[in-house]
Order: C-alpha cells, then structure tokens, then sequence
C-alpha cells in the first residue's frame, strides 16, 4: 500500500473520535449504551460512511465545538451525548 493510501485509511479510522472531541461529545457516555452496542454500531457507520471526504475537510477547516455537520450519519446520536447539552 501506497504511503498517502495508509495516512487516508489512517485518518479515517480516527475521524469519529476526531468529530466526538470536536462535538464534545461524552465518548464514556456513549460507550456504555447498551454494552458498548451503540457505540461500536456508530463506529461502523463512520467507517463505511460515503462522505469521507466532506468529513475529513471539515475536521481541517472547523473550529472546536463548532456546529455538527449535517451529513454526519452519526449527527443525531453524537447530539445526544454533546457534554455541553447539560444533564437531563
């Protein structure tokens, strides 16, 4: 494999954890849902996900805790264990 192909495979397969510290998001939260079935299935998701590419830009162009990214197939969840949404 290719220098650049094993940097992108690389990045990808950090990229949630990169958009779950963006987000501020309660990774041990989240971790524990249903034995970590939550968890691993949004890992999933992210690492199949078709907008890579959107996602890998916007981790280089956006500031911390900025807005979650519409196309995010995970947007939804991470919403809902943002540390800044307050206990409920």
């Amino acid at each position: 494999m290719r220098w650049w192909m094993t940097r992108r495979v690389e990045r990808q397969a950090t990229r949630m954890h990169e958009v779950m510290e963006r987000l501020d998001v309660d990774g041990a939260a989240l971790a524990r849902v249903h034995q970590g079935q939550v968890y691993a299935d949004a890992r999933a998701r992210c690492l199949t996900c078709g907008t890579s590419d959107r996602c890998l830009r916007w981790l280089d162009n956006r500031p911390l805790s900025s807005e979650a990214p519409e196309f995010c197939p995970n947007l939804r969840l991470f919403e809902e264990f943002r540390n800044t949404k307050g206990s409920d």
